[in-house]
């Protein structure tokens, strides 16, 4: 039998390569660095999500929300939905898409929502049907069975004087801030202030569409919701229950004793009043001013109603004379506050001197008053050539006043405004002087103490040119196009042969 010996013979087996410390290190820090950037990539989009924030370059802040939106934004307490029906294509999305992206950001009660009437005209006409609007290029504010409806033409200001040359209008301030606010607060509020304006002693008219009459009101204070109505207050033994504000605008004849005391019972009872007394000269030469009888009535609230016509050259309406004029500043209150950061003047015409009756009532401040120039003119048998005399009241010369009443626990204190011109309001003047509406906003709306709405004006649209010379555009070719990706290959170029080495 032949037997085989066994021998140790090496066996084959798979080597192992060696992975040297440099290459470890190499790759732990690769694997590091990865992990590190995707940490980081992780963390500031979580942080940008939770603190989002973002940034209006503009020079007028125009998609920026004012600190008035934000208070009305931080108190809502229901869920508030803006449904907008305006298409991309149109001139007012891109603005109403930005501040109503503010809105979204400010306030988790807040959502917004765009239909395009163009790409889905079956949708659109059913929410058109759902939210009873009229037509498309509206925005509706919708919180549960409550709505309002923003209309685009309100929306913004516009330029016609191009269209003369065949030219399209051209968008001057954007309105969308105050409008949307404005709905907001009605919401909020649930119900409308209710305003009555007196008649039956020659006041001015809500109804009077004329230059000269009040009709104007009606749009400025309609975004902020007030009801208005007018009311015969000689026969009326007192102020209606649930009167936010009453309102006399101009009046050329007395009012009697019984609607001073029902003015006074109303004050003291917490109620608000705006007074807008011109100086309105009698039928017979030399027979002085008309009285109204709220002199002595004001009196007893510490304003002093002069008896005289504000004259002040230095600030008179180019071209007019001296009594239809600019105020030469404003008073520390929060009427006037907006009017004297942006520097817009009030136009009057024909005012008489409203001040403080006496000196240093805290009470009383001051809204308008003249240059030091201006005086008040006592002698009233002609107004056309006028002098100052030794008799008049010296400038500067008071305007108008805000009074608020002492504020006694778990009672409202009154408020009233005297202002030494009804011509402010009138159609021609809100129309045609933007601070006027202004003004007459505030006035109500601090009255009312809705301070938040004191007052947020249009935002003043901007158009922005970047003109460059043909140099110019030369250099940002070479640079963009050649310098910087030679650049670039350069730096590639010599990483690569460092590694090489």
């Amino acid at each position: 039998m032949e037997m085989r010996t066994m021998t140790d013979e090496p066996t084959s087996e798979p080597t192992v390569p060696r992975v040297s410390r440099r290459q470890l290190v190499r790759t732990g820090t690769l694997s590091a660095g990865v992990l590190l950037v995707a940490a980081l990539f992780l963390i500031f989009n979580y942080l940008g999500w939770k603190y989002h924030h973002r940034f209006d370059w503009t020079g007028g802040g125009v998609y920026s929300l004012s600190d008035k939106s934000k208070s009305v934004l931080q108190e809502l307490k229901k869920d508030v939905e803006f449904v907008v029906f305006i298409a991309p294509g149109q001139d007012l999305y891109k603005p109403v898409q930005e501040i109503l992206s503010q809105y979204d950001a400010a306030s988790q009660k807040v959502t917004v929502r765009y239909f395009d009437p163009e790409r889905n005209p079956v949708e659109a006409q059913q929410l058109i049907q759902k939210y009873n609007v009229s037509s498309t290029g509206q925005v509706v504010v919708v919180s549960g069975a409550d709505r309002r409806v923003v209309e685009s033409a309100d929306l913004a200001e516009f330029d016609y004087s191009g269209m003369q040359m065949g030219q399209p209008p051209k968008m001057t301030g954007f309105k969308g801030e105050q409008l949307f606010t404005g709905a907001l607060l009605q919401i909020a509020e649930g119900r409308k202030p209710k305003i009555l304006f007196t008649t039956g002693h020659g006041e001015r008219s809500l109804d009077d569409r004329d230059v000269q009459g009040l009709s104007g009101i009606h749009e400025i204070l309609g975004r902020d919701n007030f009801e208005l109505e007018e009311w015969a207050s000689r026969t009326a033994a007192a102020v209606p229950p649930g009167t936010d504000l009453v309102v006399a605008a101009g009046p050329t004849s007395p009012f009697i004793d019984s609607e001073l005391k029902a003015f006074t019972s109303y004050l003291q009872g917490g109620g608000r009043m705006l007074i807008l007394v011109d100086p309105t000269l009698g039928q017979t030469a030399g027979s002085g001013l008309i009285p109204t009888g709220l002199t002595p009535w004001l009196a007893g609230y510490g304003v002093k109603l002069g008896e005289d016509i504000v004259i002040d050259p230095k600030g008179a309406y180019p071209g007019a004379p001296p009594y239809t004029l600019f105020p030469d500043g404003y008073g520390d209150h929060p009427i006037t506050a907006p009017l004297s950061q942006s520097g817009v003047p009030v136009l009057l015409n024909v005012a008489r001197s409203v001040a403080a009756a006496t000196a240093g009532n805290p009470q009383v401040a001051e809204l308008l008053r003249t240059t030091g120039d201006g005086w008040g003119e006592t002698s009233l048998a002609s107004v056309e050539n006028v002098e100052k005399d030794a008799g008049d009241l010296p400038g500067p010369v008071s305007l108008g006043v805000a009074v608020e009443g002492p504020k006694e626990e778990g009672k409202k204190a009154w408020r009233l405004v005297v202002l030494g011109d009804s011509d402010l309001a009138t159609n021609q003047l809100v129309q045609g002087m933007p601070a006027n509406a202004v003004l007459l906003a505030n006035s109500l709306n601090w009255l009312a103490e809705r301070e938040a709405l004191l007052t947020i004006p249009p935002k003043k649209t901007e158009n922005v040119r970047l003109n460059l010379t043909s140099g110019q555009v030369r250099t940002i070719y070479l640079t963009v196009l050649l310098l910087l990706p030679l650049l670039a290959a350069g730096l590639g170029t010599v990483v690569y042969f460092r590694r090489r080495r």
